[in-house]
């Protein structure tokens, strides 16, 4: 099962274009040591199993004054490349991992990657692309708590199950992605999962995308997250 781009699709990433930072998010507007450190998070957090501590990244970057790395922890934070907790003390999310427990946990295929956490259930299906990897996504319905498992191999699904979960595409975004977006993307393991959920909870702008399509978005959110 590969990736599939519908007009759904070009509507959900064309509206995360103009209301998120992408540009940074990706890199491509960041200093060179922004964006350093950037990556540095990115590609550490699954040799750890886990994002990088501030005092880890700061002993990485002991050239970088202390003034100016707070800086750029803290401007990192503002546009939404990460996301710190509320003392700005710990880095919880930086996407698409997260160092609080979620209901997609991933589990690499790469013997050098421990398990860690996505953000969300996109966040989830776009690493594979991120960092070339296999991987296995254990999550659950968000309606039932009934277990989905996915397996990604070579950037195709090879096995799903149910064979009908979708993924509610939540696109109300605000302040940052972590509090806004990422808590409402989630797995549903039927169309009329999602529909009985959906009947006793706010209706909110989105779209109910199949997995393909999430795929296909996981790709274009996460394939170049690293080139830069």
């Amino acid at each position: 099962m590969k990736p599939e781009s519908s007009e759904r699709t070009n509507i959900i990433f064309q509206h995360s274009l103009e209301t998120e930072n992408i540009d940074a998010k990706l890199g491509v507007s960041l200093s060179n040591e922004e964006n350093s450190i950037r990556r540095y998070i990115l590609t550490q957090a699954p040799i750890l199993g886990k994002l990088p501590t501030i005092s880890m990244i700061r002993e990485n970057f002991s050239d970088i004054s202390k003034e100016k790395f707070v800086k750029i922890i803290d401007h990192l934070d503002e546009i939404d490349a990460i996301h710190l907790n509320e003392n700005k003390t710990m880095i919880e999310a930086a996407y698409p991992f997260s160092n609080l427990k979620t209901a997609q946990l991933i589990k690499f295929k790469e013997k050098s990657y421990k398990d860690i956490y996505a953000m969300c259930a996109i966040d989830a299906l776009g690493i594979p692309f991120m960092l070339n990897s296999g991987i296995f996504i254990k999550s659950k319905c968000f309606h039932c708590d009934d277990g989905i498992d996915i397996e990604i191999e070579d950037h195709e699904i090879i096995n799903l199950c149910p064979e009908n979960t979708v993924v509610w595409c939540h696109m109300e975004y605000s302040c940052c992605a972590a509090t806004s977006l990422c808590n409402n993307i989630n797995f549903f393991s039927s169309v009329q999962h999602f529909e009985e959920w959906q009947q006793n909870n706010k209706k909110s702008k989105g779209f109910l995308i199949q997995i393909q399509e999430a795929f296909h978005l996981g790709k274009l959110f996460f394939g170049k997250r690293l080139q830069f």
